[in-house]
């Protein structure tokens, strides 16, 4: 079976239309004012998980190359980050069904499918301005983060989509393909 080209070079594109990652942010903030930034605390019972490590290493070097410098406390940012856990149900094995109707009366039976969890997490990144305690950006990943990933999977996934997510960081100052979406 043969695919035609044309409808691979339509796939293509279509694939290249769709966003890594969502971002949000406050129109009205002065991003050129920040120039520091802290991370969120953990709290005092909850552990940096490893991916965690990974998500601030790879904001890290993100910030540090818009130029932002990371300060232990009184910064203009606070990074807030978390992967949110979340789970879809993909169904597997044979469907079988049947049915009979007449007018306004029928009869069907259909055997049930086996369900499966599939769990995954999503990426979520915010910055807080310290000055008024509100987010003046977001950015969620559209990508799903499995449990099945090596660890260097998990790092080049991580390192990719925190990229996407800070490519146009500032806003105002970024090309015109910004993919932002609310909320």
């Amino acid at each position: 079976m043969r695919i035609p080209v044309s409808l691979i070079a339509v796939s293509s594109v279509l694939m290249a239309c769709t966003s890594d990652v969502a971002t949000d942010y406050n129109q009205a903030a002065n991003y050129s004012l920040f120039k520091t930034y802290q991370f969120a605390p953990f709290k005092s019972d909850n552990v940096t998980t490893l991916d965690g490590g990974r998500v601030q290493d790879a904001i890290a070097s993100e910030l540090y190359q818009k130029g932002l410098t990371k300060v232990p406390s009184g910064a203009d940012l606070t990074v807030r980050h978390a992967i949110i856990e979340q789970s879809d149900y993909k169904s597997y094995g044979t469907s079988f069904g049947f049915g009979y109707g007449y007018q306004n009366w029928g009869l069907a039976y259909s055997a049930p499918t086996d369900f499966k969890e599939y769990r995954y997490g999503k990426l979520v990144v915010e910055l807080i301005d310290n000055a008024n305690k509100q987010i003046v950006w977001r950015a969620i990943s559209n990508k799903k983060l499995t449990e099945s990933m090596s660890p260097t999977a998990r790092r080049q996934f991580i390192d990719g989509q925190v990229h996407e997510m800070f490519k146009d960081y500032p806003p105002g100052q970024v090309s015109t393909n910004n993919n932002n979406s609310g909320y």
